[in-house]
């Protein structure tokens, strides 16, 4: 008998394990939103979306769209001041904070109704809302680590105005009920522009990075700072990776996560500041237990292992206090460089989505620790 790989012995218990993984158990926003608190810091320079030569790097540089959440004397009075710039910055008192992933949200009566419950993933995400409003408002605020939806229906950033009715808007619209802020990153769906049977990702991703800037307000990664801590919400979809077809696929791809350059470039500045740091991205890593099941597809969902991110975060693993990750659906958690801890949130919406499925984290600023619980 032949000998099964890492990959596919992960693979075989991923299928195993799968049906019961989840059960029940910044500063001018251009958007007109109602509720501007939750509106991401954005100071980004406007993207060429004209460029169609999938090079990441001709995007400019995405540290420009960055902001350490350190209080300005000198806001206008007319410039709304971004939640986690709302407080003394000396304040070192414990908090917590929520993550969520996968929320797929999907507009009933579109082809992708075919294979997925539009409306069911629409009823979880406002499940989940008042979820948050009635049982956890006293969390400083929720990240969600990407799929934010199922796909979009065009890559022209003129066709999404402030207002409309794309999965981007109900997104949008939907979050903006919670009762506390939040902050998001992008996964392999936001990319997507349509559907057959599969998503169709993006021939110009840099497009789709613009429809999010115009909707929701948010540059393709990005840090705060609050209280103590440094937030890194990081894009695990804009590498090269991204143009590898999914396995089993034809059109969609963008299923292993990469960082470009840039971002690594950009990365390596961020984690050389002096606060400890969690991270969010979308796709889960290699992590240090063979044996950890991140997704039923094995390691063609994690980021790819000859990725630049581990030996960045390698030397700096004694700072990174956790990171955060969704993609496959699933509770999992492990630690990387034997360090870091890592944990994986079951989603929202699609497959094996539960409005309940929320991580709760206390953080500690005085000791820069953090303990995660699932609710």
């Amino acid at each position: 008998m032949c000998c099964l790989s890492k990959n596919r012995i992960g693979v075989m218990i991923g299928f195993v394990l799968a049906m019961a993984a989840c059960s029940g158990e910044p500063q001018v926003y251009e958007p007109n939103q109602n509720n501007t608190n939750n509106a991401i810091n954005n100071t980004a320079n406007n993207l060429n979306t004209n460029n169609t030569n999938n090079n990441w790097n001709n995007h400019p540089d995405a540290g420009d769209d960055v902001v350490d959440a350190e209080p300005d004397a000198d806001v206008p009075p007319d410039v709304e001041v971004p939640w986690y710039e709302r407080e003394d910055a000396s304040r070192r008192d414990p908090f917590v904070f929520l993550v969520v992933s996968d929320t797929h949200v999907r507009i009933p009566g579109n082809p992708d109704d075919s294979k997925y419950d539009n409306q069911g993933n629409l009823d979880n995400n406002l499940q989940f809302v008042q979820v948050v409003n009635n049982e956890l408002a006293h969390a400083s605020f929720v990240a969600i680590t990407g799929d934010l939806v199922g796909t979009l229906f065009s890559s022209n950033p003129d066709d999404y105005g402030p207002q409309g009715d794309s999965p981007a808007h109900r997104f949008r619209d939907i979050m903006n009920g919670l009762a506390i802020p939040w902050q998001a990153v992008l996964g392999n769906h936001d990319y997507e522009e349509g559907f057959t049977s599969e998503g169709i990702s993006a021939d110009d991703p840099l497009a789709m990075e613009e429809i999010w800037r115009r909707v929701v307000g948010m540059p393709p990664y990005y840090a705060i700072v609050y209280r103590g801590f440094r937030f890194l919400f990081l894009n695990s979809v804009r590498g090269d990776r991204y143009w590898d077809v999914c396995l089993l696929g034809q059109e969609e791809t963008g299923c292993t996560g990469s960082f470009d350059a840039a971002q690594i470039q950009w990365l390596t500045a961020q984690l050389a500041q002096p606060e400890p740091v969690v991270m969010f991205f979308h796709h889960p890593v290699h992590s240090d237990s063979w044996y950890t099941v991140w997704s039923v597809a094995g390691s063609t969902f994690q980021v790819d292992k000859d990725d630049p991110f581990y030996a960045i975060t390698e030397s700096y693993a004694y700072k990174i206090k956790a990171i955060f990750v969704g993609h496959g659906h699933m509770w999992a958690s492990d630690t990387l460089h034997e360090t870091i801890q890592v944990y994986e949130t079951c989603s929202i919406g699609d497959s094996r989505g539960n409005p309940r499925n929320i991580q709760v984290v206390n953080a500690n600023p005085a000791t820069g620790e953090i303990s995660v619980n699932r609710l």
